[in-house]
């Protein structure tokens, strides 16, 4: 077996593949609260009694972006450089939704007059997305879904994007503080972040106070940025972890004999994250990778085109649903992967790209 770290390399992991079906498991979890009930459930959810497919879907996507960011930061050693490059992955696409939102699902889908839709200060507010990627403010265009069982969001998943700049905020802070340079600094860095999660910090009178933990997010029996912190440190100790097959079918078998006890939620989450591990590191897989990364463009127009499939046919079976909404999910993702997405990430690296030392360009043409 070998390290962990030896995946870390593109060409020798499967996390594109293992986004992807984050994705998608999000996308068919929200099938169950978009469209009117039917009697069918969401079966994870009903098998486990905690979570389902769109909860899951969101805990990989925040471990693996823990594991991937820390290493982002460790190789950027830049302040500036990661926080650029942050920027280039989360802004452009957001932007592009809050587009397609006020332009072409706004006027198509409104009950009002179009004239009325763009007075209203309300349509141009979605267009703010310092708002929606920092302070949680979803897309709500007026007259847009106000018959649907999701009444007026545009976008749901859009309050993990919050949650994801304060993670990236910890990584940034502990990295210029020197932490993610060994494992043991990842590991105080872990800790502070988990700090940083149980403290709320009350403004603007500057109170602190424990963090509410029988709050949590609608429809989910936990909080996403525990696994990016779970992220963090398995990037960290990444020398010391090995993923092998046959420990991801003994921790199930774990879970299923302890599936009835108090432990059973822990004991599934510990198979999980493994399992997603495994599936981002098996050469069995790597046939599957797909040659682009769709999943951030599927997570935010998911939801959009489902909620136009439940306006027109609310009464259609979860199922049917997703396979109709399918086709359009896929084309919004593939147009913000190619005009929108990968472009930005392009142009801001290639102006990050750092020059060549003399030092170094010397040793090449020595060589």
């Amino acid at each position: 077996m070998k390290p962990l770290s030896h995946a870390l390399s593109r060409n020798r992991n499967n996390f594109d593949l293992v986004r992807l079906l984050a994705a998608v498991a999000v996308v068919y979890g929200h099938s169950y609260i978009l469209q009117w009930p039917d009697g069918s459930t969401d079966w994870v959810q009903g098998a486990l009694g905690f979570d389902g497919f769109g909860a899951f879907g969101v805990y990989a996507f925040f471990l693996l972006s823990g594991m991937l960011v820390t290493a982002s930061f460790d190789r950027q050693r830049s302040a500036p450089r990661f926080v650029a490059l942050r920027i280039a992955r989360i802004w452009p696409a957001v932007a592009g939704g809050s587009l397609v939102t006020v332009f072409i699902i706004g006027p198509l889908f409104t009950t009002l007059p179009l004239r009325e839709y763009f007075a209203s200060g309300v349509t141009w507010a979605n267009l703010d997305n310092f708002s929606t990627i920092v302070l949680k403010q979803g897309w709500v265009v007026p007259g847009v879904f106000e018959h649907n069982r999701f009444i007026y969001d545009v976008c749901a998943p859009l309050w993990t994007l919050p949650l994801e700049v304060r993670c990236y905020l910890i990584v940034l802070v502990t990295g210029m503080l020197g932490l993610l340079s060994n494992r043991w600094g990842v590991l105080l860095a872990a800790a502070l972040g988990l700090a940083a999660f149980a403290l709320r910090l009350h403004v603007p009178h500057l109170g602190v106070s424990w963090r509410d933990f029988a709050e949590k997010p609608g429809g989910y029996s936990f909080w996403p940025e525990p696994f990016f912190l779970l992220g963090m440190l398995i990037y960290g100790w990444r020398e010391e972890i090995e993923i092998h097959g046959l420990a991801a079918i003994g921790l199930m078998m774990v879970f299923l004999v302890f599936r009835d006890t108090a432990g059973a939620q822990p004991l599934f989450y510990i198979a999980f994250v493994y399992g997603v591990l495994w599936v981002g590191t098996t050469p069995l897989l790597h046939r599957f990778v797909p040659r682009n990364d769709y999943s951030y463009g599927i997570y935010l127009y998911g939801f959009m085109m489902q909620q136009c499939v439940a306006s027109i046919a609310p009464h259609l079976s979860h199922q049917v649903s997703v396979l109709v909404a399918a086709p359009f999910i896929l084309l919004c993702a593939a147009l913000s992967c190619r005009f929108v997405e990968r472009p930005v990430l392009m142009w801001c690296r290639r102006r990050l790209a750092r020059a060549p030392r003399p030092l170094a360009v010397a040793t090449m043409a020595a060589d």
